[in-house]
């Protein structure tokens, strides 16, 4: 008869990541993303009330250093190809600690600018760099799996650092921001010691054309992987959608309470870190992941249309219903849309160049993440009609149901170009003459 206590046992460590370098990324992710978690709530209430900044200009310094970041994602992931990434992504995190320390000495809005762009340049680095490192652990469905573990990983961290925030709330003082702060800035620190334990990566030779070693640039003329990019950062606009356009829909277009807000994205956030690694199977394979993705965009759909219905509740129950049944929907369809494009960002990238891929791939992300306040408070949250904001809803849905439908194609067009390329021979080889027989 089998054991229950180790079969329990067995369960759990497949919920773990592997002994070795992903026990090691897990790790960082956890703490990093715990810190993260708890300056994100405060951060706005230090910049306005401690610091004395408007809103109007905390808001425009984050989205220029956000927009300026964006700038550093393909050269940083360059040099992770170029000089190792492990020791790459170190420095970031490092950069990261001090440019939040850097925080506590903000007191006009050029100085809250400039700290913000360096925060923001070396986030979008550490972004591409990390990914050059999970590309260089693993291959094919073992990567992904690592990708899909280190995103629970994730929510878990900001969830436990979001928690923690409560307490800098509660006091609501510049030394309890101050303590936030620096210990953000630690756990950047911390988070760059267990990389200690991750193998360093052969870095990519600085000149050379085979296949394994793609020329510089070479992201910017690859069209297919530029068109898949494009598609799947028109699908990541679920994540704002979550964390904007969902609470004000709920507090100003339905009649579920207030505390539906939190209780929804909670729900997500648990759902995300139990289910991503098993929406993530078999995606480590380009039609596979392609399919999610398109699967993806329908789903999100149909959760925000159920979600968009709320408008038309007549009480607070029904209200409340139909807002968990959309969330569930809404969290299937980002929970196979970040399985899909995961598996296509690292299988449609050349060996060798995983760092410049994954920095360009996360621009379509960057891009979307930027433009997507001003879409979804005009689209989802106009004013006027209920009908106007709940066709905005659908109107949403549809155009990600189309991007995602076109990945599939798009995907496999950028596979046939990655095989092309596999195919060619090496430009820096000169063939030697023949010399003919008498």
């Amino acid at each position: 008869m089998p054991d229950p206590t180790a079969a329990r046992g067995g369960r759990i460590r497949a919920l773990l990541p592997a002994p070795g370098a992903p026990r090691a990324l897990a790790l960082s992710t956890l703490v990093g993303q715990t810190g993260s978690g708890l300056f994100l709530p405060v951060s706005a209430l230090f910049f306005t009330r401690s610091v004395g900044l408007a809103p109007a200009k905390v808001g425009l310094g984050l989205a220029v250093s956000g927009l300026i970041g964006l700038a550093a994602a393909v050269p940083i992931g360059r040099i992770a190809d170029r000089f190792g990434a492990r020791g790459t992504y170190a420095v970031t995190l490092l950069g990261q600690a001090v440019a939040t320390a850097a925080f506590s000495l903000v007191h006009s809005l050029w100085a809250f600018a400039l700290v913000s762009t360096v925060a923001a340049l070396a986030q979008r680095g550490g972004n591409a760099a990390r990914g050059a490192v999970i590309g260089n652990v693993g291959q094919g469905e073992e990567r992904v799996r690592l990708r899909a573990m280190l995103k629970s990983v994730t929510n878990t961290g900001l969830s436990v650092g979001t928690a923690l925030a409560a307490l800098a709330l509660a006091a609501d003082s510049r030394t309890a921001y101050l303590t936030v702060i620096f210990v953000n800035a630690a756990a950047y620190v911390g988070a760059a010691l267990p990389l200690l334990r991750v193998p360093p990566a052969e870095p990519a030779e600085p000149t050379g054309g085979g296949p394994s070693k793609p020329p510089r640039r070479a992201v910017l003329r690859d069209r297919p992987y530029t068109l898949v990019t494009i598609l799947c950062g028109i699908t990541s606009i679920h994540y704002d959608v979550l964390s904007l356009a969902l609470p004000l829909w709920i507090a100003g277009h339905s009649s579920a309470p207030q505390w539906s807000i939190s209780a929804v994205i909670m729900a997500n956030t648990v759902l995300v870190v139990l289910l991503q690694v098993p929406f993530s199977r078999g995606t480590g394979e380009v039609p596979a992941a392609a399919a999610a993705v398109r699967r993806s965009g329908w789903v999100l759909w149909a959760g925000w249309a159920v979600i968009a219905c709320t408008a038309f509740a007549g009480s607070a129950p029904l209200a409340f219903a139909l807002l968990v049944v959309g969330m569930v929907l809404h969290t299937a369809g980002e929970l196979w849309q970040s399985a899909g494009s995961y598996g296509l960002s690292y299988e449609l990238a050349p060996a060798g160049s995983h760092g410049e891929y994954q920095g360009f791939f996360s621009l379509g992300r960057g891009t979307t993440a930027a433009l997507a306040p001003l879409v979804v408070t005009t689209v989802c949250l106009a004013d006027g009609p209920d009908w106007r904001p709940v066709s905005g809803w659908f109107l949403l849905g549809l155009v990600v149901a189309a991007a995602s439908a076109a990945v599939p194609a798009a995907a496999r067009r950028a596979e046939r170009a990655a095989a092309t390329r596999s195919d060619a021979p090496d430009p820096t080889l000169v063939p030697l003459p023949v010399r003919e027989s008498a």
